[in-house]
Formats: structure tokens, sequence, C-alpha cells
């Protein structure tokens, strides 16, 4: 399985400001791009705290006809604002992954419910249950904790980062990259497959080293 994130960030790799919420930090050409990258894509997933932002449908602007996209949505309490324009959208297949704990009677849309010891559900559990489903082509547009876990799992291919002309700061606004964090030792190195510069946005492609981690300098 093919497995690629999109995110644009600020100048000092902050994906949200102070308030929270759905923010769109990109110009339009950024969401062309993503646009593009959806309709690539078999599956598009995000954390739960992503979807509550922005609980829509995942779909590129102009969606090819009679294509279906799998909605995924990783989530360990599933808290979420399941609207009709989301469950009855005919273009999405959604899924949800939690954990069997938090797994209620008469969902309103397919679950599966890992029951394993850890407390979150594991990358590797997660996409068994997208490669069963058929899904080769992954695009995550989770926030920094899921995309940390990825990264983490040797699990993610290649990252689209869109360097937004804006500066967010704080001690708390989420970042690019979240979780615990990697020791010197455990830093995973990119390799820069492109850049472009529009306006006053970089796009930047990146492949990851999945052997994995870079050698002390």
């Amino acid at each position: 399985m093919s497995v690629v994130s999109n995110t644009a960030i600020s100048v000092d790799g902050r994906i949200n400001t102070t308030e929270g919420g759905y923010i769109q930090l990109g110009s339009a050409y950024d969401h062309r791009l993503m646009s593009k990258l959806r309709s690539e894509a078999d599956a598009i997933l995000v954390g739960g705290g992503t979807f509550r932002n922005g609980p829509h449908p995942l779909i590129p602007a102009d969606p090819t006809p009679s294509k279906t996209w799998w909605n995924v949505i990783a989530t360990r309490t599933l808290d979420l604002p399941l609207l009709p324009a989301f469950v009855d959208e005919p273009r999405i297949r959604p899924l949800v992954l939690t954990h069997k704990q938090a797994l209620p009677a008469n969902f309103p849309v397919e679950v599966e419910a890992y029951d394993g010891p850890l407390a979150e559900p594991p990358v590797s559990w997660m996409l068994d249950c997208l490669h069963k489903r058929g899904i080769t082509q992954l695009l995550v547009e989770a926030g920094g904790e899921l995309l940390f876990q990825f990264l983490a799992a040797d699990a993610l291919d290649e990252l689209y980062v869109t360097l937004c002309p804006l500066l967010i700061g704080g001690k708390t606004t989420p970042g690019l990259m979240g979780g615990l964090g990697f020791s010197q030792s455990e830093m995973r190195r990119l390799k820069l497959l492109s850049s472009n510069i529009i306006d006053d946005e970089i796009y930047l492609h990146y492949s990851v080293n999945r052997a994995a981690k870079t050698e002390k300098s």
C-alpha cells in the first residue's frame, strides 16, 4: 500500500491557531493540489480531532463520476459529529477505526474495532483493515499526533508539505508532527523529490527513508 500525507503549515511549522477549529492555511492553488491528491487516492484518512474540526465528506473538488472514496476516521472515543451530509454522501464510503472499548451499539457507519492490549490501535492494524478492503493508495490528512504514529511505524512513503507565508507561534498550537518525538538516532531522513514556488507559498514533496534512522553526524 502506498501511503502519502499532505499538510499545509506555517513558516514556524504550525497547522492551526490558538482558537483551534477548522482553518485553511493554504491558497486556492494549494487546495487544487489537495484535490488532485485526493482524486488519486482510494482512501483519505483523518484523526478524530481533525474530523471534529471539519465533519464533511473528503472528496476532490471535481470528483470523477462513478468513483467513491473511503473516508477513514481513526478515533479512540467515537465522539464524532456524523452529520447527514457526511453519512448520506453517495461518493464516499465511511469507515471508523477505533478501540473495542469505545464501540457502541447501532453506530451509523461501518466500524472496525481493535481488540488488543494497546490504548490506541496500532498503525499496522489500521493498514491491515484498509488492505482487506482493497485500498492500495492512502492519503493521510491527519494532524500531527496521528501523522507521527505513521512515521514512527515506518508506514509513510511520501509527504507533501505546503509552506505558507504565515507565522502562528504558541507553546501549544499543533504542528506538522506531534507525538513523543524522536531521539537523535531515531530521526527520520527525507529525500526532496521536488520543490516549487507559487507566489509566496513553497510546495515541497519528499520521500521517506523507511530504512530508517539518520546517522549521528
